[in-house]
């Protein structure tokens, strides 16, 4: 399925959230406009976004970290919030009274309190009443209006329902990196000039972390053989499956007055 939802709208959604990504569990122009179809594909599931789509282009929806069900029941849930799109600017409406935050509708879709309803009573239709409901008794359960959140334009073309699942993965690397040969220059020369900061140690170790195929193990061998003088491999170069350090093992070898310590799961240390 196909997301409606635009990458960029994900990612604004997700920012109220904290590090997370939305999956794709309902699109009612697949699985039907009807409240069968949408609590088949996402009853007991949490937490969820629901998103509507109206013949005006306005996009808007609701969060509840509840999950979904047919007990007819209101849900407390005090992290509920109303939302619409501006553009890309994402407008929000926390619930103002949690107790009612979601209502729990087998004949419709995602219920936010009885205010906010997407497909409604198995309608490509949607309900929405800002006001108070159920008269005096009730205050209002979340705070908007109507023309700001849907245009007052109630026919649905389209509505989905992500659950929001947490995020392991970064799209873009965690810093950028300017790599040039002036940069390139500046590693080395501070390389060369680095001494430990500490008078009574004399040398420093120097540790390869690399992934595989990153050349450790060919550095190593181009290292040693200079020092032996020959051409040796004592390091068995290429990929595996498995580059995951499981046990350091502590041989030292000293050539010319420079020891180096073999680390399994090539990783090697020279002194």
């Amino acid at each position: 399925m196909n997301s409606k939802l635009t990458e960029t709208q994900q990612k604004v959604i997700c920012s109220q959230l904290g590090n997370f990504k939305l999956n794709l569990l309902y699109k009612a122009s697949i699985h039907g406009f009807t409240g069968a179809a949408f609590h088949q594909h996402c009853d007991n599931k949490s937490s969820t976004v629901s998103v509507g789509y109206n013949k005006s282009g306005h996009v808007f929806g609701g969060y509840t970290s509840q999950p979904f069900s047919q007990s007819r029941q209101f849900v407390n849930d005090g992290q509920a919030f109303l939302f619409s799109f501006s553009e890309e600017k994402l407008n929000t409406y926390p619930v103002t009274n949690a107790p009612y935050a979601v209502k729990m509708d087998m004949d419709s879709g995602p219920n936010f309190g009885n205010t906010l309803i997407l497909v409604y009573k198995n309608q490509k239709k949607m309900y929405s009443n800002p006001g108070s409901f159920g008269g005096p008794l009730h205050s209002k359960y979340y705070n908007f209006t109507a023309e700001k959140m849907h245009g007052n334009d109630l026919d649905l073309t389209e509505c989905e329902v992500y659950q929001v699942e947490e995020s392991f993965q970064f799209e873009n690397p965690w810093r950028t990196l300017n790599w040039n040969s002036e940069q390139k220059k500046k590693l080395m020369e501070r390389i060369e000039s680095d001494k430990p900061s500490i008078s009574s140690v004399s040398e420093a170790r120097v540790l390869l972390v690399g992934p595989v195929g990153a050349g450790k193990s060919s550095f190593f061998n181009s290292f040693k053989s200079i020092f032996k003088g020959h051409i040796t491999s004592q390091a068995t170069p290429g990929t595996s499956s498995t580059s995951v350090t499981t046990l350091v093992s502590y041989f030292p070898e000293t050539v010319n007055h420079i020891t180096i310590i073999v680390l399994k799961n090539n990783l090697y240390l020279y002194i």
